[in-house]
């Protein structure tokens, strides 16, 4: 009987001790809804692999920073997110921006030229869900505008059945002096641009500038390239902004998780 009882507390021991471990959670947030928050997360070491899930949080004060697009970071112990934390993103030696638009808010409306000579504007596509970021296509840094530009092909190709109707992906040259027109509708080719689905934009360069400055970008020419903050920004079919991702650092299938939880809570 006293072997039973101590087996007994042995088994009880270490059931307490897996419930009260606590796991290191890293993510790129979809939505908030405190005390709740969805999260594409990335692997859990030791625990499950990247997917998208809701946590609770431990209140809901804990949450009144965080905004969808945001790349956090919390401690998950007894099924409650704590400690939660923004990782900035890997630009702080960079000028902070003027301006910097805001979740919930109508997204800065601006009109360019598409890859195929046709003027645009954001409030143009009301009633779809855009997902948006800005390159230029002489960029050297193989980890920004490319991975950029490559994170979009790869939306296009999961969600082709909705691009042009209920999704447009829009690329905003930051070179508009050397990306004109032509030189866009060739980078289209190379990333198999589909029709009204992905669009690149480009137009005079006070234009340029005073769009990029409203969504917060920060850049300016050094050494032959253009060094530049980056920006992919999500905005409702009602021309609200719904999400906004600092840096490029972020994994694909996370932004393809942010663009589907989006769609999906708008149809």
């Amino acid at each position: 009987m006293a072997g039973f009882v101590r087996i007994f507390f042995i088994f009880i021991s270490l059931i307490g001790g897996l419930a009260a471990r606590s796991y290191s959670v890293d993510g790129l947030v979809l939505s908030v809804n405190p005390p709740s928050f969805a999260v594409a997360h990335r692997p859990i070491p030791g625990y499950m692999p990247a997917m998208t899930m809701e946590f609770r949080a431990a209140a809901d004060k804990d949450l009144a920073p965080i905004r969808p697009g945001m790349r956090v970071r919390f401690d998950w112990r007894d099924n409650i997110a704590r400690a939660i934390r923004v990782v900035p993103a890997d630009e702080a030696d960079m000028p902070a921006p003027a301006v910097v638009p805001r979740v919930g808010e109508t997204a800065p409306n601006f009109r360019l030229t598409d890859h195929r000579g046709e003027d645009l504007a954001l409030s143009d596509l009301r009633g779809k869900l855009v997902a948006l970021n800005f390159i230029y296509t002489r960029c050297p840094m193989s980890e920004v505008c490319p991975r950029l530009a490559a994170s979009f092909a790869t939306v296009q190709r999961r969600f082709r059945s909705s691009l042009g109707r209920d999704l447009v992906l829009l690329s905003i040259t930051i070179d508009p002096q050397w990306d004109t027109p032509q030189v866009l509708d060739a980078y289209a080719k190379l990333w198999r641009a589909y029709g009204e689905g992905w669009r690149f934009l480009t137009g005079p360069p006070e234009t340029v500038e005073k769009t990029a400055a409203s969504w917060g970008l920060v850049f300016w020419p050094e050494d032959g390239a253009i060094v530049h903050t980056s920006r992919t920004a999500l905005i409702g079919r009602d021309g609200k902004l719904v999400a906004m991702v600092e840096g490029p650092s972020y994994r694909t299938d996370q932004l393809v998780e942010l663009i589907r939880h989006h769609l999906q809570v708008t149809q």
